[in-house]
């Protein structure tokens, strides 16, 4: 996937779009275009219903993957789309070339800006040259698991197909889709039953540039300036003034069981954003308010801020809170200013060796009053999830990296807290044998169990640029609050990345997992297609 640009014009921060390609117990796999601006220690994103929250910490990087570890207890599936934020690259100026006031989503759809000379006027009017660009890339995706139990040996299929058509015939009109069909061998008759569960469109949209300042989208689209909203199917519309951003939406929302469309789910509002350029950065600020409906009923009412500043030498901070705006007591609406979740953090460069990481993360449950009104007594009732969280990156010598992350999540009302605490030491090259090396350990401890994880894990380039080769072993001991016996799993891992040719790649994971002498293998395998 390709870049994305957050907040509109003059961002300091793109994002990267990958996605989950292969998870293990313990680690979750993520394929991007390129790694080349993601670094061991950054946090990476995914969409959550209606929010952007931070679910991974980069472990390991190879050129078009990462391993991370997960920072929270919610699923995260193969094919989820993950988001890494990195600096924006800035452009040298190339005169007589200006740069274009429009900063679109997809930063490889940027027009080539010139200066005109019309009628040999004084004045010199810019205007952007729109360059046709396709690409999109077509994924197979086989993940096998076999133990022994026909119940539960399975074979399970992806296929997914992601398009981005830039300025289509050199004219303001592009096109994006991210569409995704699965199914299980042997079991055709659930997608019979329920084709909408297997077959997903994740982005179907248009869009025309009216100007460098002005565009409009139309279809299913998530819009990273108001990202906290997820997909909109309806009309966007977006203007430039400047340093400060403008935009309308209104259509509906994905349906909650089958992320199907549901025209019944009705949503509108607005966004407001602007820019701040400083010497070392710049601060983005975003508002957006949203009504959503369930039919002609309201079913939330919210308002989102967004805060980005990189205007202080070395930090980074992101902040965003979210307000509920509407409420029902007692079956009368009512309006209201309830903080629903807050997300603060911050990172620290001390220097080039040393980097510090820091969030807090408060969320109440969502409440949509017509949707849910069969359980919001339950709803209500559940209290704030807190929690906190710490990392640091060191790099003593030019091929040694060190580092650690801890997290502490709470409830009130749960006995006892969630901690959790990963180390690691990295070797990018032993001498001798051209090997990246890894050792880690975690431990957890939460209400239900205390576990320790350990292990080792190397790679290499087996052929420059075609092949690339990973080995991984690790050992799981668990114990469970409420059982008698422990759980030791020892888990050897193997992977190799084929570049067949430039556009077309293969990947091979295998996984073997080794409990009380029961050997249970899981394989996935894929094939992608670049165009």
């Amino acid at each position: 996937m390709s870049g994305i640009t957050v907040f509109g014009q003059n961002a300091t921060m793109d994002t990267i779009g990958g996605e989950v390609s292969y998870k293990t117990s313990l680690s979750i796999y993520v394929k991007f275009e390129s790694t080349k601006d993601i670094k061991i220690g950054d946090t990476l994103y995914m969409l959550s219903g209606q929010t952007i929250m931070p679910v991974l910490i980069v472990k390991y990087i190879s050129s078009t993957s990462c391993v991370g570890t997960p920072l929270t207890d919610q699923g995260i599936e193969k094919g989820t789309k993950i988001i890494a934020r990195v600096e924006a690259k800035k452009e040298k100026p190339q005169p007589p070339a200006v740069t274009s006031e429009l900063n679109p989503v997809i930063k490889e759809a940027q027009g080539i800006t010139e200066a005109e000379d019309i009628n040999n006027t004084q004045s010199q009017k810019k205007a952007v040259k729109k360059i046709e660009k396709l690409q999109g890339r077509i994924m197979a995706a086989s993940y096998l698991n076999y133990s022994g139990h026909p119940q539960f040996d399975k074979q399970r299929m992806r296929y997914t197909l992601t398009f981005n058509a830039n300025h289509i015939a050199n004219t303001g009109l592009s096109a994006e889709s991210y569409i995704s069909f699965r199914h299980t061998i042997n079991e055709w008759q659930d997608v019979k039953d329920n084709f909408k569960q297997a077959f997903k469109i994740y982005s179907l949209a248009f869009q025309y540039d009216v100007n460098e300042s002005t565009r409009f989208w139309v279809g299913r689209k998530i819009n990273f300036n108001i990202s906290n909203i997820g997909a909109i199917d309806g009309i966007q519309a977006e203007k430039n003034f400047n340093k400060t951003l403008v935009g309308v939406f209104a259509g509906s929302r994905p349906d909650l069981t089958d992320y199907g469309f549901n025209f019944d789910l009705k949503q509108y509002g607005a966004y407001v954003g602007n820019t701040i350029e400083g010497k070392n950065g710049s601060i983005q600020n975003t508002l957006a308010i949203a009504e959503q409906r369930n039919h002609n009923s309201t079913d939330r009412r919210f308002a989102y801020l967004q805060h980005l500043n990189s205007a202080i030498k070395r930090i980074n901070i992101f902040t965003s809170f979210e307000f509920d705006l509407y409420k029902v007591i007692n079956e009368k609406p009512k309006n209201t200013f309830d903080i629903t979740s807050v997300y603060f953090s911050l990172r620290y460069r001390a220097s080039d060796k040393l980097s510090l990481f820091g969030s807090y993360d408060a969320r109440k449950n969502i409440i949509y009053y017509e949707t849910y009104k069969n359980f919001i007594d339950q709803l209500l009732e559940d209290e704030t999830r807190q929690g906190f969280r710490f990392s640091f990156n060191y790099h003593p010598f030019k091929k040694i990296t060190v580092g650690s992350s801890a997290g502490y999540r709470f409830q009130k009302g749960n006995p006892t807290a969630s901690t959790n605490l990963n180390s690691y030491l990295t070797i990018s090259r032993v001498p001798g044998l051209d090997v990246s090396a890894t050792v880690s350990a975690t431990l957890i401890h939460s209400v239900y169990l205390d576990g320790l994880i350990y292990g080792v894990r190397a790679s290499r380039d087996i052929i420059n640029g075609k092949l690339y080769g990973e080995a991984e072993f690790r050992v799981v001991d668990y114990k469970y609050k409420n059982v008698e016996f422990p759980l030791k799993q020892y888990i050897a891992a193997t992977s190799l990345s084929w570049r067949i040719l430039k556009k077309l790649s293969f990947a091979f994971n295998y996984e073997a997992e080794i409990q009380n002498k029961k050997v249970t293998s899981r394989i996935y395998t894929n094939i992608i297609q670049r165009f």
